[in-house]
């Protein structure tokens, strides 16, 4: 069995569990849903005040069985939306996931400072999840030194990623694989590129990272 932790793309497969994210509008409902699936207000589509009816939705959505984890949420200093408000609306994020103790999947550019000084202050009892990590290994052992966990995806694939030596050691339990918004590159490719990185074998990694989501989720 594979897993694709963080997917924009509902991709179908007897031997995949896919866990498709969600951006949550107002007009998003329940019949929208595939049957397992991740929720949140990205910050790159958070416009105006229409985001207060979204978070209304996702405040009721979030409560099904098929939604296992909020997110994707977090802090980008590349986009135009004031941080103050992304900081606001990521704080909403996390109290939502701590009252259905949901793990948190987190998008975060150049705010790292923040995101752990925001962990460090809310004393999170669920999981926070950085998906698609790629920064160089002093912010990795920062962030695994705060109890982080990650997702790595496709930039393990390149030889110059800066994430190399750490999906190599992380330690075991601490990360899962995804494919993000690529269509030209499938889960198994993740999987055999960080069973080669690793020194384990495809099948071994595959029953590490079905322990791993289940520890991660509470699902089994």
């Amino acid at each position: 069995m594979f897993i694709d932790f963080h997917s924009h793309h509902d991709r179908q497969s007897p031997n995949l569990i896919n866990l498709q994210t969600l951006h949550v509008t107002p007009e998003l409902q329940e019949s929208d849903l595939p049957n397992i699936c991740s929720l949140g207000l990205h910050p790159w589509f958070v416009q105006g005040s229409s985001w207060e009816d979204a978070w209304i939705n996702l405040k009721a959505l979030a409560n099904l069985s098929q939604v296992v984890v909020i997110g994707e949420c977090g802090l980008d200093r590349n986009i135009d939306l004031p941080l103050e408000l992304q900081i606001a609306i990521f704080k909403k994020h996390i109290e939502l996931a701590e009252e259905l103790q949901k793990p948190l999947v987190i998008h975060c550019v150049r705010a790292f400072a923040e995101l752990i000084a925001l962990k460090k202050d809310a004393k999170s009892s669920i999981p926070w999840i950085i998906h698609g990590f790629n920064k160089k290994e002093e912010v990795f052992q920062q962030l695994l030194k705060h109890d982080f966990y990650f997702s790595f995806g496709a930039v393990i694939l390149s030889d110059l990623s800066p994430v190399i030596k750490a999906i190599a050691t992380i330690p075991n339990g601490k990360f899962l694989l995804e494919t993000d918004d690529r269509t030209d590159i499938t889960i198994e490719q993740i999987y055999n590129r960080a069973a080669t990185l690793r020194q384990v074998t495809i099948e071994m990694l595959q029953t590490q990272l079905i322990e791993t989501y289940g520890k991660l989720t509470r699902l089994s």
